[in-house]
């Protein structure tokens, strides 16, 4: 029996529980690639009527139920698990499939989007963190890099399926394609953090050796002693009742703000979220017309289907490239390298373009807007937006993690509101000229904030990350186990 099981390493166990996650992240991809499809295909048989305004409504309806999906995850995960609300989610992402395909009016259209932003929303918050608590931390960061080309994939797929199927057999190949991770997530595991968290300390070894092996016995043994003081905190707390219990919540949300460790973490994510914006993958995305024209030149548009596939192309192959990347490089100087190339091209693109209006080049070619533009995509996608992915994973405090990461997507969508909302309005004023030079000075303060106030966390448990933003590292004496039970009585 023994020599049988040999293959099952425990490095091959966490790549079977987080492939579940990994899967469900492509359904992410499947949800943003299929709007292109949905709405193009609809204008021109007009089988559902569709006019701009319903149209921005389907478009802006999945941010809106993305929130609700943080929230929901962030008070039903710390109660009933991770893994639960992982298994809502991506029932939930299926359920949505199934009403596209049945779909007959902009209502049903419309429901079946605010089912997709609120699985995004519970899966985006819940996933990062089951995965981090999941591997061991040399694994880690490859795991959590790992989504970023899965959903960039996902949405490549979803616009070749496009140009061939009319979008209900799409819908129906996604949703085929989207069970596989719901399978995986049900036959895992339950997060050993979470166990530990809830006093299930026999469980939590249990599931903990399974993943890790012997060989990190330190941490799970630092992980049962850090929530004693959690466990004992929940029994006190539910022995109070009614409107006491309304105050008591009340309360804890100043002492959640009071603690060291969740005010430094969430400082560091509210900038790594501005550089995740700011890097520019979802404004191209969103207005590519625009960029194109200002970019390439308006006698280019014959190119402009090879010019997308050309990025998307970039972006992946870079998403992959940051997975091996992470293992030998820190994050800290991923971070300075690869948000630094970001900010210098679009300085450049700025310029370019900028020169370009006033009939300033010398000299002008469309491989020079395709080489910066390329530059661009390989920072964006092999830093920019992985590194906030894989930070938000490592950062959070176990005792309010899912605090934490409501707190995180809610920013980034209302950054990404404001965002999308306010461009126009910048393209009309300052152009698009106007608009890379103010990506470029965001990034450049956030990037400051950032490398200012985040530590190493390459090869780091998130105990030992815990421990450095808090300043205050665990021992054995009284007096430090006092001072984590204060820590540790915030919960909601």
């Amino acid at each position: 029996m023994p020599r049988r099981r040999q293959w099952m390493t425990p490095f091959i166990k966490q790549c079977f529980v987080t492939s579940g996650v990994t899967l469900n992240m492509l359904t992410h991809g499947f949800m943003y690639g299929f709007n292109t499809g949905l709405f193009a295909q609809l204008r021109k048989t007009k089988e559902i009527q569709l006019d701009l305004e319903l149209e921005s409504w389907l478009a802006s309806s999945t941010s809106l139920s993305f929130i609700v999906g943080s929230l929901f995850s962030s008070i039903f995960m710390d109660r009933f698990g991770r893994r639960p609300a992982f298994i809502i989610a991506s029932a939930t992402m299926i359920i949505s499939w199934l009403i596209f395909i049945a779909a007959k009016s902009f209502t049903a259209l419309l429901v079946a989007k605010i089912f997709q932003g609120f699985s995004a929303g519970v899966e985006s918050t819940t996933g990062y963190i089951l995965v981090g608590e999941y591997v061991s931390p040399n694994h880690r960061a490859s795991f959590l890099a790992s989504f970023q080309p899965v959903m960039l994939f996902g949405d490549f797929l979803t616009h070749s399926l496009s140009s061939i199927c009319d979008w209900r057999n799409v819908a129906i190949i996604l949703a085929f394609l989207s069970i596989p991770g719901l399978a995986l997530i049900v036959f895992s595991p339950e997060s050993p953090s979470f166990l530990a968290k809830i006093g299930k300390h026999d469980q939590c070894k249990k599931v903990f050796y399974w993943l890790r092996g012997l060989n990190e016995n330190n941490e799970v043994e630092m992980l049962i002693k850090t929530n004693l003081p959690s466990k004992q905190n929940a029994i006190n707390n539910d022995k109070i009742n009614g409107y006491k219990k309304v105050i008591h919540k009340l309360s804890l949300i100043g002492t959640f703000f009071k603690k060291r460790e969740v005010r430094i973490s969430l400082f560091i994510m509210v900038h790594m979220q501005l550089i995740n914006l700011f890097s520019g993958s979802i404004l191209y995305d969103i207005y590519t017309v625009d960029i194109h024209t200002a970019v390439f030149g308006t006698d280019k548009d014959q190119y402009m289907y090879l010019i997308v596939m050309y990025l998307d192309i970039v972006r992946i192959l870079s998403s992959i490239f940051s997975v091996f990347l992470t293992q030998k490089m820190r994050r800290r100087s991923m971070l300075l390298s690869l948000v630094g190339l970001n900010i210098l091209m679009y300085l450049l693109l700025g310029i370019y373009v900028l020169c370009k209006n006033h009939n300033l080049l010398p000299f002008d070619h469309i491989s020079i807007g395709i080489i910066l533009y390329g530059f661009n995509y390989f920072s964006l996608a092999a830093g920019s937006v992985s590194l906030p992915n894989i930070v938000a994973g490592e950062i959070f405090p176990l005792a309010n993690r899912s605090a934490c990461g409501m707190i995180c997507n809610i920013t980034f969508s209302l950054y990404m509101f404001v965002n999308i909302k306010n461009v126009p309005y910048i393209f009309s004023g300052a152009g698009v000229s106007g608009v890379f030079f103010m990506n470029a000075a965001l990034l450049s303060y956030a990037l400051g904030m950032t490398m200012y106030t985040l530590p190493e966390t390459k090869d780091k448990t998130l105990l030992e990350i815990e421990n450095i933003l808090r300043g205050c590292p665990i021992a054995d004496d009284d007096e430090t186990m006092i001072n984590l039970k204060e820590h540790n009585e915030t919960n909601f």
